[in-house]
């Protein structure tokens, strides 16, 4: 058995409404109180002094989502470009492989 498993228990009622407690603020904490926000800053800003279209709770929750996302792959970090020299070709490889880059870009430019 894995020692890095934590056990839970929940007792009876008042662990039942402990933990719908904690569902309930996290869902509020991490989702309509951004919805709300991002409401609030655009029906303010964008509306108000710019004379800008007025948005709802749906229209909101769906900028956050798009925020979120956005959010998430720039956070990610999982595009990443690794250019490196091969310790173990020659310099007479390499040129080599210089000719034949410029040559097949050569073909290329003639075809077009």
């Amino acid at each position: 058995m894995n020692k890095n498993f934590k056990v839970v228990q929940i007792n009876g009622l008042s662990g039942i409404l402990f933990l719908v407690l904690i569902v309930t603020g996290l869902f509020c904490g991490f989702v309509i109180f951004p919805i709300w926000v991002i409401m609030t800053v655009w029906n303010a800003v964008v509306a108000d002094i710019f004379y800008g279209p007025v948005i709802n709770y749906i229209q909101a929750a769906m900028l956050w989502i798009l925020v979120a996302l956005v959010l998430y792959l720039i956070l990610k970090n999982s595009v990443s470009i690794k250019i490196q020299r091969d310790a173990n070709l020659s310099e007479e490889e390499l040129k080599e492989l210089d000719n034949a880059t410029a040559k097949s870009e050569d073909s290329t430019d003639e075809d077009n």
